[in-house]
Formats: C-alpha cells, sequence, structure tokens
C-alpha cells in the first residue's frame, strides 16, 4: 500500500509540474525545436553529384546487382573489365534502359548492333545512358543525369550476355 501511494505522489507531482511552467517556455522550446529540425535538414543536403563504379569479369558477371542515386544528380558511372579476354571475345559495356523497354527485344536486337558499341540504332530512346564496350584490364567512364524516381534496368549488351548480367538502377526521389 505504501509503494502505491508513493507511486500515485510522485505522479502527481510530475503531473503538478509539467501543467504548470506557463506558455512562454513551452513556445519557446517548440520554436528551439524547430530550429534545430531545420539546422538538421540542412546539414543532410543532397549531393548534387555521385560517383558509381561498377566491375565486370571474364565469367559475365557484374560485381553489383543493384545501384543507387537520387533523381537528378549527376552520376558518374566508372565500368571496370577486371577479367583478362579481349574486347571481340569477352567485351562488356553498361547500359541503362528507360522503364518499360523489354530486356530480351533490346539484348537480342543489341546481337546485329557490332558498329554501334551493341547498342540497336532502332531503339535508341529506349536507353538513356550507355558506356562503350571494353575488354580485360581496361575501364571506362559515362556522365549522366539520374533520372526521375523509379525502378531501372541496367544490362551489358554485347551478344548473349544480357541474361545474366543484369541489375537493378534506383532512382530514389529528392
Amino acid at each position: 500500500m505504501i509503494k502505491h501511494t508513493s507511486y500515485l505522489s510522485l505522479l502527481s507531482i510530475i503531473l503538478v509540474m509539467t501543467s504548470c511552467g506557463g506558455g512562454s517556455s513551452s513556445t519557446s522550446s517548440k520554436k528551439n525545436g524547430a530550429s534545430n529540425v531545420e539546422e538538421t535538414i540542412e546539414k543532410v543536403a543532397i549531393p548534387t553529384t555521385v560517383s558509381l563504379e561498377i566491375e565486370s569479369n571474364d565469367l559475365m558477371q557484374f560485381n553489383l546487382d543493384k545501384l543507387e542515386v537520387i533523381e537528378g544528380q549527376t552520376v558518374t558511372l566508372t565500368l571496370k573489365h577486371t577479367g583478362q579476354m579481349s574486347v571481340d571475345v569477352m567485351g562488356h559495356n553498361w547500359v541503362l534502359l528507360a522503364t518499360g523497354t523489354d530486356v530480351a527485344t533490346f539484348g537480342s536486337a543489341a546481337v546485329a548492333a557490332k558498329a554501334t558499341g551493341y547498342i540497336p540504332q532502332n531503339m535508341t530512346e529506349e536507353v538513356i545512358a550507355y558506356t562503350e564496350t571494353i575488354g580485360g584490364g581496361e575501364e571506362t567512364s559515362i556522365t549522366f543525369e539520374a533520372p526521375k524516381a523509379g525502378y531501372y534496368t541496367f544490362i551489358c549488351s554485347f551478344p548473349g550476355h544480357y541474361g545474366v548480367m543484369q541489375g537493378s538502377f534506383v532512382s530514389s526521389p529528392r
């Protein structure tokens, strides 16, 4: 019973202390709280540029299956071919496809597009960005603006590679 009474007394004291104290300190702490939130938001500014690196190898693999950016960022993407095979035997590129592009249709059309880096010229509207095709030990970079928020697919369009060399490119809203 004594514990119960002590608990009620403590609770009463807390209620009295929190309900008294005037409106000005309450308003002032709200203002300070809002100010702290604004300061925190300023400290977490979204970078306008982002650098990404992805590797490919002689086993027809990308080392990453997901890349993330924020819409509107200037993206510099570097593709490194860590294998040893030449571009004619095991070439790789990185192609970011527009939403709704049928990967199999694009990949099949790419087979006949060697002269244009395996980017079919009748499907360029399906491509947001792409690198040149490189061989073992080489690297290449491109810079482009991140597309509007959404989910996109990236592939290697070298003949036969798109089936296993693909991943998700996620562009988040600002």
